[in-house]
């Protein structure tokens, strides 16, 4: 780690030709990219240190490029070295939206973050750099919830029958949401990646941590956004805003309105046992910790939605009988 630490600051002084500088550790995600705040004669910046052994930086300079062209502001690159995974940001603060939301202002946040997935989806998606988000691709994900969170953090030795009816509900979920059409997908639309930047406008939105991005499920990220693992909203106000994205989206009158929000449901509970499995394997592989937090809200989503479709009720009732009283 020191040997790292010390490449990277002598890649800094050659980068922007001074010794005169303080880094300051800022917080990081659920990857092994680290981050840092750098202050030199009075400007800010932010470092990127992906190690390339384990994180490729080619696709957040990829993407950060398509999102430039559709008028989505994302951190700049100021400079790179691809080959010890290093890049020099501009830096957006650190106001995330997550830490603007209240009942009084998460109404215009959200219509503004919803008027930015739109330029987001007006990206090419027949990209070839852009991965499938396919139903294989859902499965595997899904599958991180029974490995991860049902057997190794809840310590559930589950029936044949009841094997039988998880994997029948992760295989029927991929096969609806892979009826939806295709947009280009952030992934990780939600309100800690998405921050207000003060610009010469005034206030912009500013999208970070994209690097993920697929060709995917058209309501993918205004679950990411609605359904936010973070913060919760009732289901009335949350719907008021999937009408709002249903009004404004080019692409999503094939549905009524009420088999939208349907499209909409079934991809969270995709979404929401993928992150289920995802944030006990940070805990039980990765020791972070903190994430577990976020396990109740996540599985309430999970649940809501298993009762509110009659062929999610099996995997309900398994839910209530071996989750819910374990």
């Amino acid at each position: 780690m020191h040997e790292r630490e010390n490449a990277l600051k002598e890649w800094l002084v050659h980068t922007i030709k001074s010794k005169d500088f303080v880094l300051t550790p800022l917080a990081g995600d659920a990857s092994f990219r680290r981050y840092f705040r750098l202050q030199c004669d009075g400007l800010s910046y932010v470092v990127m240190d992906a190690p390339p052994a384990k994180e490729d930086s080619e696709p957040f300079i990829y993407i950060a490029g398509c999102l430039a062209k559709v008028n989505v502001l994302t951190p700049k690159i100021l400079a790179k070295d691809l080959n010890q995974g290093f890049l020099l940001l501009s830096d957006f603060g650190d106001q995330l939206v997550l830490n603007s939301l209240t009942p009084t202002t998460v109404n215009d946040c959200y219509q503004s973050a919803i008027q930015t997935l739109l330029k987001i989806q007006t990206c090419e998606v027949n990209d070839p750099k852009l991965p499938p988000f396919n139903e294989s691709f859902m499965v595997k994900e899904m599958s991180l919830c029974p490995e991860w969170f049902f057997t190794q953090y809840l310590n559930l030795t589950l029936s044949d029958n009841e094997k039988t009816i998880v994997q029948q509900t992760i295989t029927w979920i991929a096969s609806q949401v892979e009826l939806q059409p295709l947009a280009f997908i952030h992934r990780d639309y939600h309100s800690r990646n998405l921050m207000v930047v003060n610009t010469s406008k005034g206030n912009t939105l500013g999208v970070i941590d994209f690097q993920d991005a697929m060709c995917g499920p058209l309501t993918y990220d205004l679950v990411s956004l609605l359904k936010d693992c973070y913060i919760s909203w009732p289901r009335e106000q949350i719907l008021q805003w999937v009408a709002f994205y249903y009004r404004h989206s080019p692409n999503s009158h094939i549905y009524s309105l009420t088999e939208f929000i349907r499209a909409f449901d079934l991809c969270g509970i995709q979404r929401h046992l993928k992150v289920l499995g995802i944030f006990c394997r940070l805990f039980l592989r990765d020791n972070k910790s903190g994430y577990l937090n976020n396990l109740p809200l996540t599985l309430k989503y999970v649940l809501e939605c298993a009762e509110m479709y009659d062929e999610l009720h099996p995997f309900y009732y398994f839910l209530q009988k071996r989750v819910f009283l374990s």
